[in-house]
């Protein structure tokens, strides 16, 4: 089955698509040392020790620093001349062949930084429920931002790219919910820490969301619409992960 009709059609994702070992040796260097640069930047007495654990390791370090504080989306925003490194990457190549083509969305943290293409990375402690969001459709979001006007003009869809850079297959990752993106979820927003927050109004609990089976590397590509959301680690290292929203013209579709 082609990467769009596993998107579009009745599952709302597809887990078929891989980086190669220098795609995923790469964003593995791109990531560790932005999150380097981090600790420089906020306790730059744990550099060293940070540089000698490396960032799947983040973990034992992170009771020495004020995590929520640290690390911010905003933090976590790859710089644009990585994100135009990234770009040239055989795996973007060989989705535009399968999708046509695309954008990448632009940055969004308390505001939309138009023009600025968006990679950011994730860090998921073992045992830290708070390091995972709930099951959630990124369409509320890109709905909800910019006063309700939303991210997006008319005429376009979005995709997701959740890659797992360092992962324990059953013991953290991403959970989906297959078929989701078929039913229209009721949501509301609500203004939290001064941004915006859709808020499920249906009971979300009672739906089969599965833990997807994902080694390091291994992507899962999903529609716009379909549920998803964080589980708790049950892991021995931090899971990172890196995220991307592609942005196409519905009429591809």
């Amino acid at each position: 089955m082609s990467l769009r009709d596993q998107i579009f059609g009745e599952m709302g994702y597809s887990s078929d698509y891989r980086l190669n070992q220098e795609e995923l040796k790469a964003l593995r260097l791109f990531v560790s040392d932005h999150w380097l640069q981090g600790i420089a930047k906020s306790n730059p007495e744990l550099l060293n020790e940070a540089k000698e654990i490396g960032i799947e390791n983040y973990h034992l370090i992170a009771d020495k620093l004020n995590h929520k504080q640290v690390w911010p989306k905003s933090n976590r925003v790859l710089t644009q001349s990585v994100v135009e490194k990234i770009k040239t990457f055989p795996f973007i190549a060989k989705l535009k062949d399968e999708l046509g083509e695309f954008t990448i969305s632009d940055v969004y943290d308390t505001y939309q930084h138009c023009g600025e293409q968006e990679i950011y990375w994730r860090l998921v402690r073992p045992n830290v429920a708070s390091d995972v969001g709930p099951l959630h459709v990124d369409k509320w979001f890109h709905e909800s931002f910019n006063m309700g006007e939303g991210m997006f003009p008319a005429g376009v869809v979005t995709v997701k790219i959740w890659i797992p850079l360092f992962c324990e297959p059953g013991k953290n990752g991403l959970s989906l919910v297959p078929g989701s993106h078929l039913h229209k979820w009721s949501f509301h927003v609500e203004n939290i820490e001064g941004l915006p927050k859709p808020i499920p109004e249906d009971d979300l609990s009672k739906l089969n969301a599965q833990l997807m089976h994902t080694e390091s590397g291994n992507m899962l590509i999903f529609h716009e619409n379909t549920l998803h959301g964080g589980v708790v680690n049950r892991g021995n290292k931090t899971r990172v992960s890196a995220e991307i929203t592609l942005v196409l013209s519905n009429n591809n579709f």
